[in-house]
């Protein structure tokens, strides 16, 4: 769990720092208290998906640069979050595998299950493209 906090913990402070904005300037702008931008920068706490697009905002960070800052949070990027906006168990999926609070087994379990599924999906086309399936609610 330590490792993605540092790593998040690393991007924002170079981030930051690349801006020339102090810890104490980004908790303003991005309407935080001041010990957790610091708390964020050294790894001892993670934030949400909400704050971390906060902070993006108050640095005025590009796509690309917040899509870095969403990963290395474990977040999935806005690209792919957008792709699966109508698709959102999907969504909610990914984010828990990602999860390090997840004991490790229900993860591999969730993924044995969704390759079950993909087998089973791909015996049920049986040499038939995929468009034969789009009418079906997933």
């Amino acid at each position: 769990m330590g490792h993605a906090n540092v790593e998040f913990g690393i991007l924002l402070k170079t981030q930051r720092e690349a801006r020339r904005v102090s810890q104490s300037k980004l908790a303003e702008r991005a309407e935080f208290d001041h010990s957790y931008v610091s708390r964020l920068e050294s790894g001892s706490r993670m934030p949400t998906r909400e704050a971390v697009e906060r902070l993006a905002r108050a640095l005025a960070l590009s796509h690309a640069e917040e899509d870095a800052l969403l990963a290395a949070a474990g977040f999935l990027p806005r690209d792919v979050s957008n792709l699966l906006s109508d698709e959102p168990v999907i969504g909610e999926v990914l984010d828990l595998l990602q999860n390090d609070a997840v004991p490790a087994e229900y993860r591999d379990n969730m993924r044995q299950v969704l390759r079950l599924l993909a087998a089973q999906a791909r015996l049920a086309l049986g040499g038939r493209s995929a468009a034969t399936f789009t009418g079906v609610a997933a």
